[in-house]
């Protein structure tokens, strides 16, 4: 195998993203109908002016910590509207707006009815993890939908609130597809709320090499200056720690937004409930951890999910894929790798080849080559049986070719033994 110098040799842009939290929030204003008709004008008029003075930003439920935010962002996305797609050509998604308050239960917006789009999309798309590559993505999808590219990690009913009432304002009222982005959501109790409240809209997901993904993340938060915060002397090893509990976030500790363990995207597609989950699979679902193999449990999701790698995206077959999958024509977008604004301060670019980091790479690599099995052996199957049109891939073939990489260390130096743990490989 060939060794391939993590430090240098990632051409990924670095697009964690995040949007800044506020207590302030539009949504939260209960509008009653019973009120005389001046009140009611009043208020909509006060909560149409403060939502377009936050927009998209997240509530103060955010899951994201006060201290990564305000960073900068690492990518510069160019927004315009998507020629391709011809916006005036679908009476319901110019007309649904009209039934917005029969979405909700009782006289406020407060709460969406259980299948609230039960007669067809409210939003139609969410992008909801886990790749480090999802600021490219959105950017283009933002060409077609009235929504923001940072993350808005916000409760569903609160998403189709700005959706509609906010969103189109800010990001072009004519684009009459609803869409919107939070990469925290896979694994987490949002996912069960659009199931629960808005099962029609579809969910895109992407992945990345753990270890890429790993590299990818540490690199981020270097530039942050958040790594400094999560460690002591810049160590990974301090972010290696499996959390279970009320005070961990998707298995690291202390809520921190970044562990090794936050590689387990396996187990966050598992608990979507599109696989059998039988005995067998659960022996790659991390078995040994606490919250994973017997004890990982599925929460029925019944969006639609489209599943892609990272590196996917620097060909056509997988921008038309997703847009088969979204219904619409064509996305436009670009093949080379996107422009990013990079800047030295706070950085800890390490090289995770280097030998001191064999061992990091050994906790990972376990992870990455179950996760590569199980999509191969469990996912795909899903992905291509005709009867399952709730589980979409661009192309299975380069699909599973891309995941295969998962198995294998990206530096060449460890080698998969016969008990499944990663050793140095021999001379």
């Amino acid at each position: 195998m060939t060794k391939v110098e993590l430090s240098s040799a990632f051409n990924r842009p670095h697009v964690y993203i995040l949007s800044e939290s506020t207590d302030s929030n539009p949504y939260k204003q209960n509008l009653t109908k019973k009120r005389s008709t001046c009140t009611i004008c009043f208020i909509v008029i006060v909560t149409f002016v403060v939502g377009l003075m936050i927009g998209h930003e997240s509530s103060a439920a955010s899951p994201y910590v006060d201290s990564m935010l305000k960073k900068g962002n690492d990518y510069v996305a160019k927004i315009e509207v998507d020629e391709s797609v011809d916006f005036s050509n679908n009476a319901y998604m110019t007309a649904r707006a009209e039934n917005f308050d029969s979405w909700f239960e009782g006289d406020s917006t407060d709460k969406l009815l259980e299948n609230a789009d039960e007669k067809g999309p409210i939003i139609d798309f969410a992008v909801v993890g886990f790749s480090r590559c999802v600021k490219p993505l959105v950017s283009k999808l933002a060409g077609i939908a009235a929504m923001p590219v940072d993350d808005a990690c916000t409760p569903t009913h609160q998403t189709v609130f700005y959706a509609y009432k906010n969103w189109p304002e800010k990001y072009g009222a004519e684009k009459l597809l609803k869409g919107t982005v939070c990469g925290s959501y896979i694994g987490q109790e949002s996912v069960q709320e659009w199931s629960k409240y808005l099962p029609r809209t579809k969910l895109i997901i992407g992945i990345a090499h753990p270890m890429t993904w790993f590299k990818e993340f540490w690199d981020h938060l270097s530039r942050t200056g958040y790594i400094k915060k999560m460690t002591k002397n810049n160590d990974p090893y301090e972010l290696t720690k499996l959390c279970v509990g009320n005070k961990c976030r998707k298995a690291c500790p202390n809520n921190q937004v970044f562990c090794l363990h936050g590689a387990r995207f396996h187990l966050g597609l598992a608990k979507l409930g599109k696989t059998p989950l039988s005995d067998e699979e659960r022996k790659l679902l991390a078995p040994d951890d606490q919250d994973g193999g017997t004890n990982l449990v599925s929460d029925g999701v019944k969006n639609p999910i489209f599943l892609y790698d990272e590196g996917e995206l620097t060909h056509d077959y997988a921008w038309e894929g997703l847009a088969d999958f979204l219904g619409v024509e064509s996305i436009h977008h670009s093949l080379d790798p996107p422009n990013t604004r990079e800047s030295a301060q706070n950085i800890v670019s390490l090289d995770f080849c280097d030998e001191k980091y064999d061992e990091l790479r050994s906790m990972i690599m376990p992870y990455s080559y179950d996760l590569g099995a199980w999509l191969q052996t469990y996912f795909l199957p899903a992905a291509t049986d005709n009867n399952r049109p709730d589980v979409r891939v661009a192309n299975p073939e380069r699909f599973s070719k891309a995941v295969e990489s998962y198995k294998s260390d990206p530096c060449g130096t460890l080698v998969r033994a016969a008990n499944g743990t990663f050793v140095i490989q021999p001379n």
